[in-house]
């Protein structure tokens, strides 16, 4: 086993009080928060400067210490980890990878970038607007991922049933990247570090701005809701699937759902409060509006018939039904006992 806290403490032996302290300090070894140079500068009453420069010796020494330690071994593991999965690696995946690869269990952030900074690679990507942190071997492998996930966005943009509704990720992944050349597991590594992409609760994979994947609004966190639920839902039920999915911190109501839903028209009121989607094949309006779309499109009608075919659009009172149908202003009764439209 390589024990990350080992070697850094045999790397800090022969640094002085202060360049051991701003080393600890900068990289956030006691406690995880990196202090700026500012801050460092600020309490010891020198420059930003001259904060960097204590660093920068402070490591030229720790990495005498590096070449004869363990330290080598580590970083050459990691190295060969990153290569294999395409030079690049989300942070905190590359965090837990390395736990399993060298056996140490209690390897976290901080001492990562320390022995990296020492061995001077890899390199660290600081998350951005495009990018998650990630760590990458050099500017090769950097481009060659930048490259990728372009040209993924691009062939997953006109995919977005396929993917949320019939989960053919599998299939499209491996037909891309046998034409781009490259394994999927690197394939998955190069999409993991880039924000363009994303997995909702039900682990669907997508373009982060598709509203099934990172859904911002309650009537969008409705809408994933009735479209991995194919049966319809009371919106006090819908309330409480989005509060136990766990979206985000912040808490849906009922009434706000029931709000929301009711104003959009892709969202279908099937029964008192019961609301499902128009494109489950559900069509809007009142119980005499889906009769007359039945009878529109079936021709005339059996009451039974009616019947059963009401039942499959809206969760109506069987009286409710013939009610609606006694109106000859709408409704009309052939010889045959049959209805058609009046």
């Amino acid at each position: 086993m390589l024990k990350a806290s080992l070697i850094i403490k045999n790397l800090l032996t022969d640094l002085s009080p202060r360049q051991k302290e701003f080393l600890e300090e900068r990289f956030g070894l006691n406690d995880g928060q990196k202090k700026t140079l500012q801050e460092l500068g600020d309490r010891h009453k020198i420059t930003r400067e001259r904060v960097r420069q204590i660093e920068s010796e402070a490591l030229k020494i720790a990495f005498q210490n590096f070449k004869k330690s363990d330290g080598v071994k580590f970083v050459d593991i990691s190295k060969n980890h990153l290569k294999s999965l395409g030079g690049v690696r989300k942070e905190d995946d590359f965090v837990n990878d390395l736990k399993y690869v060298t056996g140490d269990n209690s390897l976290n952030k901080s001492q990562l970038k320390v022995l990296f900074a020492v061995a001077g690679n890899p390199i660290f990507y600081n998350e951005d607007e495009n990018f998650h942190g990630f760590w990458y071997l050099d500017r090769n492998f950097l481009k060659k991922a930048d490259n990728f996930v372009g040209k993924s966005a691009k062939f997953f943009s006109s995919k977005k049933e396929d993917l949320i509704s019939k989960n053919k990720l599998g299939d499209f992944l491996a037909q891309f990247v046998k034409s781009y050349g490259i394994k999927e597991p690197v394939a998955l590594n190069y999409l993991a570090v880039s924000k363009k992409f994303g997995v909702n609760p039900y682990n669907d994979f997508g373009l982060s701005h598709w509203e099934e994947i990172n859904p911002k609004t309650a009537r969008s966190k409705a809408y994933l809701i009735l479209k991995k639920n194919t049966k319809p839902l009371h919106f006090r039920d819908i309330a409480d699937v989005i509060n136990k999915t766990g979206f985000d911190k912040k808490p849906v109501y009922a009434q706000t759902i029931h709000n929301e839903l009711i104003k959009d028209p892709r969202f279908v009121l099937v029964g008192r409060g019961i609301y499902t989607l128009k494109e489950h094949g559900y069509f809007p309006g009142t119980a005499k509006d889906v009769i007359r779309k039945i009878l529109k499109d079936k021709g005339p009608l059996q009451q039974k018939q009616i019947l059963e075919l009401v039942a499959q659009q809206r969760f109506l009172k069987e009286n409710t039904i013939l009610l609606n149908l006694q109106n000859r202003k709408q409704f009309k009764r052939l010889q045959d006992g049959r209805y058609h439209l009046a």
